[in-house]
């Protein structure tokens, strides 16, 4: 069984990002070690949160980890703010800094 990562429920499947198990648990590790590596506000530590409660439960319940990115829980007032952090905290998942800091 995989898991599902998709803008919103209302996402055509062709914008769907889909991964194993053992992806979802790659992929959510990596974003968690690099978002450790920024300063948060109290609601990007919620973003990060959200992801480790995902995780969470790909570990008790593999294939359903899938989410909405519109799932997260956003606030309008620090929306700018937000996503320009999760997008740092993506980029610094890509480096391999980050991924030499995973224990596999």
């Amino acid at each position: 069984m995989s898991n599902i990562i998709r803008l919103s429920e209302a996402s055509s499947n062709d914008g769907w990002i889909v991964m194993s198990n053992q992806g979802t648990d790659c992929f959510l590790d990596l974003l968690i070690t690099a978002a450790d590596t920024f300063e948060k506000t109290e609601t990007q530590e919620k973003l990060i949160s959200f992801l480790k409660d995902r995780k969470d439960i790909n570990e008790i319940s593999p294939g359903s980890a899938g989410f909405d990115l519109d799932d997260l829980p956003w606030q309008k007032k620090t929306l700018q703010e937000d996503t320009a952090f999760l997008i740092g905290v993506t980029a610094e998942a890509q480096s391999e800094r980050n991924a030499e800091k995973l224990p596999y």
